[in-house]
């Protein structure tokens, strides 16, 4: 049998909780590895703009002139520099700015949490399923058609160990990612700690250049 084939009878073995299964854990897959990407990008970029800043003696902007998308260059972007008079003024324009971006930074993590966190129970759903097949054969048969019966069971297994072999991956993924922005996260703190800790004056007569 080829694969397609041996793919199929699984799908038709586990009815259609399998599908929804199936269909979800693609999304899920295509979400990891986007996000993936997108985090290590940031956290890169992040490292190198931290690093840039260490060696530009304060200013920002050389920094902001880069292309990067990092959070350090958003938030530096988004401060009204015009408004800022001293650092409780600059302190308090990066935590409003900071809660700004936070929800892009997070990008898809809370969805892929929350699919991470459904898989199981539409497995249980499957096994629900299964169970009621089962007793379904049972009510109208009896119990003397063992074929009928086992594969009611069988739908209740399949889906069941298939919302958990794909939500184990899914939920270890969203920790390693989440760990990932709180590096980030942590980057982007000590980047603003440096601009906090210098003239103000510079960077207000750099911005205005």
């Amino acid at each position: 049998m080829t694969v397609y084939s041996d793919f199929m009878v699984l799908m038709a073995r586990g009815g259609p909780i399998m599908w929804v299964i199936f269909f979800i854990a693609c999304i899920a897959m295509v979400m990891l590895m986007w996000q993936a990407l997108r985090v290590f990008q940031l956290l890169t970029q992040a490292r190198r703009d931290y690093h840039h800043l260490l060696k530009q003696n304060g200013d920002p902007f050389n920094v902001t002139s880069s292309g990067s998308a990092s959070p350090i260059v958003q938030l530096l972007n988004l401060i009204h520099w015009d408004e800022v008079n001293n650092k409780d003024d600059l302190a308090k324009e990066i935590n409003i700015h900071l809660a700004d971006i936070m929800p892009k930074l997070e990008g898809g993590l809370p969805t892929i949490a929350m699919i991470g966190s459904m898989l199981p129970m539409l497995g249980l759903l499957g096994t629900v399923m299964g169970m009621i097949n089962v007793f379904d054969v049972i009510a109208i048969q009896g119990s003397g058609n063992p074929n009928e019966m086992a594969h009611g069971i069988s739908q209740a297994l399949l889906t069941t160990a298939s919302g958990l072999i794909i939500a184990i991956p899914v939920i270890f993924m969203h920790h390693i990612l989440s760990q990932r922005l709180n590096v980030l996260l942590a980057i982007t703190g000590q980047a603003m700690q440096l601009v906090l800790h210098r003239d103000l004056e510079i960077f207000k007569h750099g911005k205005t250049q």
